[in-house]
């Protein structure tokens, strides 16, 4: 099978990420477990660590991720949606000739030789969608390439996700917020009960804090699994240093050990939530006998990397995409936009998802801009800008719409009149995918401004 064969073969599967028009009650686990049990269960062998959640799942695994690589461990991660290349799910740390650690996608000959051996089970069982082959595809690759441990980010929920047929090491649970809210349900409490579905019998559970409803929930799930709870600012304490745009400083107090000036790059206030939960589990893995050095997680803290999330693209004039999709996200984004930057000119670009608190979103993100540039990516799920203009209500009058990212974005780039103006795009991470694109096609002026 070439590459060209497996791409042509993803891409004709159902795909409940683009098109969201299902009854999530109907999914099950049982087709999952089904096809693996015919690859002969390649996930059963993980050293796994499993993270669920609204927002900071994603960032949550890349830290962790990064600090196994740099402890010297032979690391997978799998996280979900991708950005560019649908290659990006899946990545293993690796030493190269020369010893020097090194992390890299899945390559083309190996999605090929992966899909050749899953397509011949998977055409036995009806209805198997992309997120469940490519997870499939994840444990499979993984077990060929003897990983030491593997960081899994549930797609969707977790009860029901395609993930959720591991038995992890430690289940970690990000912030819960109202996302989803047409299948996971319209309540914090429910949401969160299908967030802590990946808790197993007699797990370990770090958690960071939660909303009453939501904390509620995982405490009830881990009396009835008998699992043991960890909590972000009871059990382990992180004390903000400072903030700038170079990223964050803190200490790390823990169950075991304690970090002083700790560094990561990513930006904004919601990430250190994020590192405080990927340190404490990464501390909570002691209890398997797994220790990692100081060293190994300063190093891997100052390399963790998560494209599209407060990602800075150019300064002066500054451009920064963060794929804040709900009201939670698009909150955090405008309080460390308020606190990084003093734009002379704010320009929003901003493109959402039909399925997303779309009302949420504009709430927090379109005061106090100069011009908002209406978009939309080009997937099934996009609202279309004149219905998104529509719910903009008075901030209509500093509108203007387009129908593809690379227009928004040179559309904004044309109205950059200073050094000193910004340039956010957010709403939607299939946007954010589509300005790493469109960006190479577009030139930044270079402009004068205060220094």
């Amino acid at each position: 099978m070439t590459y060209q064969d497996a791409v042509q073969y993803l891409n004709g599967l159902l795909d409940h990420e683009r098109d969201t028009a299902y009854d999530y009650s109907e999914v099950k686990l049982e087709r999952m477990e089904t096809l693996l049990e015919q690859l002969g269960n390649p996930h059963q062998a993980l050293r796994s660590i499993h993270i669920a959640g609204t927002k900071g799942k994603g960032s949550t695994c890349a830290f962790i991720f990064s600090i196994l690589k740099e402890a010297g461990y032979k690391a997978g991660l799998y996280t979900s949606p991708h950005l560019v290349d649908f290659k990006e799910r899946i990545k293993i740390s690796y030493h190269d000739e020369m010893n020097e650690i090194r992390e890299r996608i899945i390559q083309q000959d190996e999605v090929a030789a992966m899909i050749e051996i899953i397509k011949p089970e998977a055409d036995k069982i009806p209805g198997l969608t992309f997120f469940e082959i490519y997870t499939a595809m994840a444990f499979l690759f993984f077990s060929k390439q003897n990983v030491d441990f593997a960081v899994i980010e549930t797609g969707l929920g977790g009860r029901l996700d395609a993930t959720n047929v591991i038995k992890p090491l430690v289940c970690g649970i990000s912030s819960i917020s109202l996302d989803h809210t047409a299948l996971l349900g319209t309540t914090l409490d429910k949401i969160a009960r299908e967030k802590a579905g990946i808790i197993k019998e007699n797990g370990l559970v770090v958690t960071v804090s939660q909303p009453p409803q939501a904390w509620k929930e995982i405490v009830d799930v881990c009396k009835e699994k008998n699992a043991r709870l960890y909590e972000i600012g009871k059990d382990f304490i992180l004390d903000p240093i400072g903030q700038n745009l170079d990223g964050s400083t803190f200490d790390f107090r823990g169950i075991f050990d304690s970090y002083q000036g700790l560094h990561i790059n990513l930006l904004g206030q919601f990430q250190l939530v994020n590192v405080a939960l990927a340190l404490a589990v990464i501390q909570v893995m002691r209890l398997h006998e797994i220790v990692v050095s100081s060293l190994a997680i300063t190093k891997g803290l100052g390399t963790a990397h998560w494209p599209g999330r407060m990602h800075i693209l150019h300064k002066r004039p500054f451009i920064i995409v963060d794929g804040a999709q709900n009201a939670a996200s698009a909150q955090a984004l405008r309080a460390a936009v308020n606190m990084l930057f003093l734009p002379k000119k704010s320009i929003l670009v901003l493109g959402v998802s039909r399925d997303k608190d779309v009302e949420g979103i504009i709430q927090n993100l379109v005061r106090h801009q100069n011009l908002i540039i209406l978009t939309q990516a080009q997937t099934p799920r996009a609202m279309d800008v004149d219905a998104l203009e529509k719910k903009l209500g008075p901030y209509q009058k500093f509108t203007k719409k387009t129908k593809t990212v690379q227009e928004a974005l040179m559309l904004a780039v044309e109205n950059l009149t200073s050094a000193d103006d910004l340039i956010v795009i957010a709403g939607s991470l299939y946007v954010v995918g589509e300005v790493f694109s469109a960006l190479k096609n577009i030139k930044i002026p270079n402009l004068k401004g205060a220094e």
